[in-house]
């Protein structure tokens, strides 16, 4: 890829293939920057994890591991400058660098004082070690046979064999040993010796220090040159640069810099070296040669950047959203963003997601002049600082930029040469504006003319495609796993119903699981994409939802001992009560929290349960209404309660002299079932009873009479009979029958199911 000089000072920063690039940690920012060797600008910002410090680029330029001192390590692909992989380590992760084929990667744990390895292939760690006190930097003899880590606090440097992972060796390093650095050759090791004031050379064949170069000043990082004649040593306590010749170890000179340095690295072409310089947030770039300082590029917050930060030709400028894609790939954003036209949200590009482009369409002719058109609906604006960049074969310089502001903008095209084809692309870099969340669609068109392209529409336009830019969808997701079907027991130990059938999934009498049900990130709940903030990173559930928040169960809990959520379906662990539960609704505050894989599950509480239906709902509170609206998500069914039996009652049943009472059971099933009474009479009325249970036959009709069961009174004859029955209600009737024997008349009354009337 080229581009003209005159491109490059119309719009800032383009990369250029096969040119290196810098990955320069920055510790107090959180982010790494990738300085482009060729403009000696920054091309992209990297959010990573906390406080990162060491950086390693691997063999095929493919990949960066940052160390982050947070307790994690974060992997780039260089092709989009993305974080792809975070691997937790426990401790301080400082010191990184790869194995010479590039499949593992070595991180030293400053604080627990053991070195891992990590397969590049997975990011995931497979094996560690244990070494001396504090260890530091770390790095490889070229056929990898060897690593030599830095024992700060243990004044040695360990020698690990990387066939069986185990120590080999150790060799004294005086008083401080930080930064490791090995000749082209592999035949020595030089140790920045912190403390000692000096270098330490060590041969690699017999790992025995061969000689030391002394100065007056704390030795922090070092370089070797790549012909291994000269070596940059950084210092944290002298505000100069020491050049060291290594052919004749000694001091060739010092270069002032006015601020503690750090890290340091040749270019891959040995032309260059790059100076960290950490309290001015900024990096020092030299002539190898004439060691004149060629520029200073500003990056992030105190850059140590130590270890090899040098990548070749691996990044290019990310391509975004490709309007000639197919099949599209629109950025995701969350739907829950406020935007208005009275108040637009800027949404940052710092990992090039947002860049917008599409191919040329047209092949130019040498100095051919064409005009090209973005535009987009829905009340996108392209913001101050968006850039357009040629990315292709041949040379093409583009004109200054009209219309940043707004939804549309427009540039010159010029080919300076006969390789600027159809199939080369533009790139628009930069942050948009939003004024409200409708999914943006962008068009790129090429013109004859300037004020056709100013205009846009159809009239000169040489090429055109359309395509989905941008799109809205929910952050957060509430989904019924499995609805549930406890059943109350109706013959449970007295009294009925206080029991569940002992059945799957929990097997306990006392438990019964409502349903499962996932509540969290959508890309958590149902696979889908997660989408961004208007900063970048992907949005949470920490980001979006306040201390509030609850699941809101709708249902009757009132028989309930406890209701709790469980990881697992037979209840048997609880990890979270609710706050409050009711014979309507049982609500669990979550806050911030996601409820993945859930089951809810209610404790029997030796009282009768009631059928019932059962609901999950978000309740939704937003931890910064300002910027995010959220919303209820259900209510969705998760399950019922159910009984086992069929419940009758006979309100008021009554004995009154010269009359029959009976109760009439119905049993149009093909089982016999059996029924239980009982007897509920008033306040100071003794009643005695018998024949309070029986069978009703399958297919048949069972006539109860009422003085066999009700056989004394200290009051009016008179009390509410209560009858279950194992069976299912549908098969189950029942009949209260009063007859007079004298004149025949019958009244007939049908028993009630208690809760429906």
């Amino acid at each position: 890829m080229r581009i003209t000089l005159m491109a490059a000072l119309l719009l800032g920063a383009s990369q250029v293939a096969a040119q290196p690039y810098a990955y320069l940690p920055n510790s107090n920012s959180n982010n790494v920057s990738v300085v482009d060797d060729a403009t000696q600008a920054v091309v992209a910002t990297i959010p990573v994890g906390s406080q990162p410090w060491g950086v390693s680029v691997s063999p095929d330029s493919s990949l960066v591991y940052i160390g982050n001192r947070g307790g994690s390590v974060s992997a780039i692909d260089t092709s989009t400058n993305t974080v792809v992989a975070t691997i937790g380590v426990v401790g301080d992760a400082i010191g990184v660098t790869f194995s010479p084929d590039g499949s593992v990667a070595y991180v030293v744990d400053f604080s627990g004082n053991v070195v891992r390895a990590i397969d590049t292939a997975t990011h995931s760690v497979v094996n560690s070690v244990a070494v001396g006190s504090n260890p530091y930097g770390l790095v490889t003899t070229p056929d990898g046979s060897k690593l030599y880590v830095s024992n700060y606090s243990g004044n040695s440097i360990t020698v690990i064999d990387t066939g069986t992972f185990t120590v080999t060796g150790s060799i004294p390093a005086g008083s401080g040993p930080l930064q490791l650095a090995m000749s082209p050759d592999g035949t020595r090791l030089v140790v920045a010796n912190g403390f000692n004031e000096e270098l330490l050379i060590v041969d690699t064949a017999t790992d025995t220090v061969t000689g030391t170069v002394g100065f007056s000043w704390r030795a922090s990082g070092v370089a070797i040159s790549n012909d291994g004649t000269m070596a940059v040593v950084t210092s944290d306590s002298f505000t100069s640069l020491v050049i060291v010749d290594l052919v004749t170890l000694t001091v060739d000179s010092t270069i002032a810099m006015g601020t503690q340095t750090w890290g340091v690295d040749f270019t891959p072409d040995g032309s260059q070296f790059y100076v960290s310089m950490v309290n001015s947030d900024a990096v020092r770039i030299f002539d190898t040669a004439t060691l004149a300082v060629s520029n200073t590029v500003a990056v992030g917050s105190t850059p140590f950047a130590h270890g090899n930060f040098f990548a070749t030709g691996a990044a290019s400028i990310a391509q975004g959203v490709q309007l000639d894609a197919n099949p599209a790939a629109p950025v995701v954003y969350a739907q829950e963003i406020i935007a208005s036209p009275g108040s637009p949200v800027t949404l940052l590009n710092p990992a090039g997601d947002l860049n917008l482009s599409a191919n040329l369409g047209y092949s130019f002719s040498i100095g051919e002049v064409r005009y090209a058109r973005f535009e987009c609906d829905n009340g996108l604006r392209f913001a101050a600082g968006s850039a357009a960049t040629y990315d292709g074969s041949g040379s093409a310089g583009l004109g200054a930029i009209n219309g940043l502001g707004g939804s549309a903008m427009h540039f010159s095209i010029t080919a300076n040469d006969n390789n600027v084809t159809a199939s080369d692309r533009l790139v628009i870099t930069g942050d948009r504006q939003i004024t409200g969340t409708n999914g943006v669609n962008c068009t790129y068109s090429l013109y004859d003319f300037p004020s056709q392209a100013a205009a846009g529409g159809a009239a000169g336009r040489v090429y055109t495609v359309s395509g989905p830019y941008i799109r809205f969808a929910p952050s957060y997701a509430l989904e019924v796993d499995a609805e549930g079907n406890p059943i109350a027991n109706v013959e449970s130990t007295d009294p009925a119903y206080s029991e569940f059938t002992n059945a799957a999934p929990t097997f306990d009498v006392l438990l019964g699981r409502i349903g499962a049900f996932s509540y969290g990130e959508v890309q958590d709940v149902t696979g889908a994409v997660q989408p961004l903030t208007p900063a970048g990173p992907a949005i949470t559930l920490a980001g979006l939802m306040h201390a509030d928040t609850a699941l809101v169960f709708a249902g009757d809990f009132s028989a309930a001992a406890d209701v709790f959520f469980s990881p697992l379906a037979d209840c048997s662990v609880n990890i979270q009560s609710a706050d409050d539960f009711s014979d309507l609704e049982a609500v669990f505050t979550i806050g911030s929290n996601d409820a993945l894989a859930h089951h809810l599950c209610f404790e029997a509480g030796g009282v009768p349960m009631l059928a019932s239906e059962y609901t999950v709902m978000l309740d939704a509170v937003s931890a910064t209404p300002a910027l995010y609206a959220v919303a209820d998500r259900g209510p969705l069914d998760l399950g019922e309660i159910t009984r086992n039996g069929t419940e009758l009652q006979a309100p008021l049943a009554q004995i009154p002299a010269g009359w029959l009472s009976r109760m009439v059971l119905t049993n149009t099933g093909s089982k016999d079932r059996e029924y239980e009474i009982v007897v509920m009479g008033e306040t100071g009325n003794t009643i005695s009873t018998d024949n309070l249970a029986g069978t009703v036959k399958a297919g048949s009709t069972l006539v109860v009479e009422l003085d066999d069961v009700l056989t004394g009174f200290t009051g009016l004859p008179r009390a509410t009979l209560n009858v279950t029955v194992a069976a299912p209600n549908r098969t189950i009737q029942g009949l209260y029958q009063i007859v007079n024997p004298d004149s025949g008349s019958i009244s007939n009354h049908v028993m009630v199911r208690p809760g429906t009337n």
